[in-house]
């Protein structure tokens, strides 16, 4: 990793980035982090774990790995759940059904598009059919985030760990950086107050890459309900895992 002119850091806690993972839950800790910002296709990546869900009746801890790509202009904050139990669902993230947006294609088979009320033509700007293809193939079977200034992917825990892993981390993150900032370079959000003519150019030049209130932050839950469904399909999955392996340990199993 130092090889490569990446900075390694063991564990950051309170690492502070915008991702829902990292804001919404408590003694969150950044694990094994490689900070390869300085490179050509900027990005951090690691481990993640903290204590979520802490309003519901279930809280609990959730370890996920991720990948954060800086962007040059802030979007709104948008969320794409892949089908299966993600780390989003694992850490009993949830988001109203007015906010979803059905997408064409393969996409919608694919992952769950959440954005903020009001924000649905904001997004359909964003996801062109060429960057949905992208991620499609470059981030299936993972969470995506767009928040801020940065574009967050969710993935199983250990995800980035070896070196086989970094360098395809590496590749990914090259071949996806052009189009996600092609897609969000010109975004502009119409309804921030930065074309007000009482504001001085500085200011107006300051407050074109801002997200008004209303889509910096799409509206989550925890879901107590979320974190049983997962961990409940996690044990059956164990359990009909070991009754494969050992039938006649586990007979009890239809």
């Amino acid at each position: 990793m130092i090889g490569r002119g990446f900075e390694y850091v063991r564990e950051l806690r309170g690492p502070g980035l915008p991702g829902v993972l990292f804001r919404s839950g408590s003694k969150v800790v950044a694990t094994d982090v490689i900070d390869a910002r300085s490179s050509a296709a900027p990005f951090l990546a690691g481990g993640l774990q903290g204590l979520y869900a802490e309003d519901s009746s279930m809280p609990h801890m959730a370890v996920t790995s991720f990948v954060a790509i800086p962007l040059e202009r802030t979007v709104p904050n948008i969320l794409l759940f892949g089908k299966g139990i993600g780390a989003l669902r694992r850490a009993g993230v949830a988001v109203g059904g007015r906010q979803r947006l059905s997408l064409e294609g393969d996409f919608d088979k694919t992952f769950t598009l959440y954005c903020p009320e009001g924000y649905e033509r904001d997004a359909l700007e964003i996801f062109t059919p060429d960057l949905m293809q992208l991620l499609l193939d470059t981030t299936s079977g993972c969470d995506v985030e767009l928040v801020d200034d940065w574009m967050f992917v969710y993935s199983r825990p250990g995800r980035y760990a070896t070196a086989d892993a970094l360098d395809g981390l590496v590749a990914v993150t090259e071949r996806s950086r052009d189009k996600v900032h092609r897609q969000t370079s010109r975004y502009r959000d119409e309804r921030s107050p930065s074309a007000s003519a009482t504001v001085s150019p500085a200011e107006h030049a300051a407050r074109v890459g801002r997200v008004a209130e209303g889509g910096a932050r799409i509206k989550t839950r925890a879901s107590a309900l979320q974190v049983l469904i997962t961990v409940g399909s996690t044990i059956l999955l164990v359990v009909a895992g070991a009754r494969f392996l050992f039938p006649d340990l586990v007979p009890w199993i239809p």
